[in-house]
């Protein structure tokens, strides 16, 4: 169990390319790791939408998502 921990530790402090090395290796992992992305998504929306303010984040982060979206599509549909 504790690996298991530490692979999802892993995933979350991970960059983009390190997360998807990570959910193409621990198939067992994938629901876990979509979680992961969705709470990290609501949480975003959350920030923004309750502050007064504009909350820009780093172009970075946009682009390590859509990067991580992208090749999930694209293992699904090779896998099919």
């Amino acid at each position: 169990m504790n690996n298991f921990d530490d692979i999802l530790d892993e995933f979350k402090d991970g960059t983009a390319i390190k997360r998807m090395d990570l959910y193409l290796l621990h198939r067992n992992l994938r629901a876990e790791f979509n979680q992961i992305e969705d709470e990290e998504n609501s949480s975003l929306k959350r920030e923004i939408s309750d502050s007064p303010y504009l909350v820009i984040k780093p172009s970075r982060e946009n682009e390590q998502r859509s990067f991580l979206v992208r090749m999930k599509c694209w293992c699904l549909s090779v896998l099919s």
